[in-house]
């Protein structure tokens, strides 16, 4: 590492930034998606098979990756962040550094998949591109460039993030155009079940369309619910009225400029309370409901007959009252 110098520095240009200054919500979307980058690339190095995979995360490899910022400077006009490892060789053997070694594959491959070549270099798939588009979303905000040196080793590592290398990006995740298509409106009614996941997105103007996903998008689906976003995938038709009947989703992004449409399509009312949804003992619904165990035999003895008629005179009304249902249930 060079001297006097963070393991990791990332400047932003343009002008959404000023000498040492970034909006609160640019600087939340730069670090979170630059956390997820870490840990997909982490779990593909370590040979998942699918980093989208909904589930815990290993919490050794949050903590082998985790970066603290440590500095926010200017670099005249831009605006320069320093990051440091939390815990560089806590959970390292002498010379392996298995976090260093995620950052810096993670920050390399950046650059390849900017290029016009499709294949994926180590430590990636489909859930680090979709976290470095993510991120990328920046570069539509008023960045011009986001550029990550890593300063780990005497030669510096350092890869650009533009405007170009974002599309081809968005390019990469999209695949083989076969019919595609983009739909933006409101994300809602997910389903998902472990066989048809789906859900529909609610345009502006139009009929609602069904959105195919799989397992391994169920993360991202869940994470924009309710959400306006942008869907892109392969679109099947009526071959009739050529309206589109369904999209087997490729990639989904939230559009946060336009969260202020299609509000009117979301749930409205007071949510049912936890309580709705619990089952409680029988124990708990007695105490919930004031009631006591008896205690005088008395108190439920009921005060409807008269006094002055005997047990036997009581029985045989009843005798008599049987008799009646019995002979109208034959007159049936």
């Amino acid at each position: 590492m060079q001297e006097h110098e963070n393991l990791l520095s990332i400047r932003l240009d343009g002008k959404a930034v000023g000498p040492g200054r970034i909006s609160v919500s640019h600087l939340l979307r730069l670090l979170s998606q630059l956390n997820k980058v870490l840990i997909r690339s982490g779990q593909v190095l370590k040979g998942e098979a699918d980093s989208l995979r909904k589930g815990p995360k290993e919490k050794q490899l949050k903590d082998i990756v985790a970066l603290d910022l440590v500095k926010l400077t200017h670099g005249s006009p831009a605006v320069v962040l320093g990051l440091e490892r939390k815990c560089p060789l806590q959970y390292s053997l002498p010379g392996m550094d298995h976090g260093l070694e995620i950052i810096e594959k993670a920050i390399a491959g950046l650059h390849q998949v900017q290029q016009d070549d499709n294949t994926l270099p180590p430590g990636y798939d489909t859930g680090v591109l979709m976290a470095w588009r993510d991120m990328g979303v920046l570069l539509e905000q008023g960045v011009s460039e986001i550029r990550f040196t890593l300063n780990h080793r005497p030669q510096r590592l350092e890869t650009r993030f533009t405007p170009d290398g974002y599309r081809r990006l968005q390019q990469r995740i999209k695949g083989p155009q076969i019919n595609i298509r983009t739909i933006e409106g409101r994300l809602l009614m997910a389903d998902f079940k472990e066989h048809g996941t789906r859900c529909r997105v609610h345009p502006s103007v139009g009929d609602p369309v069904l959105c195919l996903f799989n397992e391994e998008q169920k993360e991202e689906v869940l994470e924009n619910i309710l959400y306006y976003v942008k869907v892109i995938g392969e679109a099947k038709e009526d071959p009739v009225t050529g309206k589109i009947t369904s999209i087997k989703l490729h990639d989904i992004e939230r559009l946060e400029d336009r969260e202020d449409e299609g509000v009117d399509l979301l749930p409205k009312g007071s949510p049912l309370p936890m309580a709705f949804w619990q089952s409680p003992s029988i124990e708990e619904l007695a105490a919930a409901q004031g009631v006591q165990p008896i205690s005088n035999f008395e108190n439920i003895l009921g005060d409807f007959w008269p006094e002055d008629e005997s047990v036997e005179e009581f029985i045989a009304c009843v005798d008599h009252w049987r008799d009646d249902d019995s002979t109208q249930e034959k007159r049936k």
